[in-house]
């Protein structure tokens, strides 16, 4: 088999646009999702879309595209068939099509927070999202939520061992922290792992979840106010480690670190976290177990 026996271009296109990537990204697939690239990189979609398999595929294309894909179009479009080829994955699970299109959204998210950044639009989240296709990592609600192994070298809560199945929370940047909208991503995620984790879950059920950010940082309850979307996310989660060193939150707070004199300060928070910074402080990030 290959790519373009299970995805035409013009179905590719049909999802990019389904997914509302910007009009000119939409332009630039159809040159660039041409059937001699999905049959040159047939075995690499399909990987893509299976757990054990989609980390080497995406190294295998990371290594295959260096140097020839400064935009990573081609890297969208083969992540773009292989999405075509989960979305059969999730109808013969049963999954609704609404997780799929709230899960795939990722694809324009990252375009545009490229676009914020750079001031074009590139795809350099292929590292990332190979977790999206293979059934990994699913949006339920305004959180996403990725199943699996501890790792041995990161922080964990006791009673975790390395290798015990979790999941791991992680919060888009158009995610709504709300008092409605963090309980009914929650409680969508146990209705479906429930539902859905006996077919998933290969190692077992999650026995935890989990969650290493920037927004649990120690360091930012003095800055925030107790109804801040930020505070309120906190509020679930029991911090059990501290990475003070961890600069993460220069890219989603301030789009880069620069120079705390050029720091953007629209935002209260980042105006907060400046003059923090200038004060000798610091943020870095938090680990913590979902109560």
């Amino acid at each position: 088999m290959n790519a373009s026996s299970f995805v035409s271009p013009p179905q590719l296109l049909a999802l990019a646009r389904e997914l509302e990537l910007p009009s000119c990204v939409c332009e630039q697939l159809v040159q660039t999702a041409v059937p001699a690239l999905l049959d040159a990189c047939a075995a690499q979609c399909m990987a893509l879309t299976a757990p054990d398999t989609a980390f080497p595929a995406w190294k295998h294309l990371e290594a295959q595209f260096s140097g020839r894909d400064p935009d990573g179009m081609q890297i969208l479009a083969l992540y773009l068939a292989a999405a075509c080829r989960t979305r059969e994955k999730y109808r013969m699970m049963c999954i609704p099509d609404e997780i799929f299109r709230d899960t795939m959204g990722c694809f324009s998210r990252f375009l545009r927070e490229a676009k914020a950044r750079s001031g074009r639009f590139i795809f350099d989240r292929a590292f990332w999202a190979w977790r999206h296709l293979a059934c990994r990592l699913f949006r339920l609600g305004t959180l996403e939520f990725e199943y699996r192994a501890a790792g041995a070298d990161e922080p964990l809560p006791s009673g975790i061992g390395p290798g015990t199945p979790v999941l791991s929370v992680h919060i888009p940047s158009d995610a709504r922290l709300s008092d409605d909208a963090l309980p009914g991503s929650y409680g969508q995620a146990d209705e479906f792992f429930a539902l859905h984790g006996p077919a998933l879950c290969k190692s077992g059920m999650p026995r935890a979840v989990l969650c290493g950010t920037w927004l649990l940082s120690p360091a930012l309850r003095a800055l925030l106010s107790p109804d801040s979307g930020i505070s309120r996310f906190g509020r679930d989660y029991n911090i059990y480690a501290a990475d003070t060193d961890s600069e993460s939150f220069y890219l989603w707070l301030f789009g880069g670190k620069k120079p705390l004199a050029l720091l953007p300060r629209q935002t209260s928070l980042q105006r907060a976290v400046a003059a923090h910074l200038e004060q000798g402080g610091y943020i870095g990030s938090g680990y913590g177990i979902k109560k």
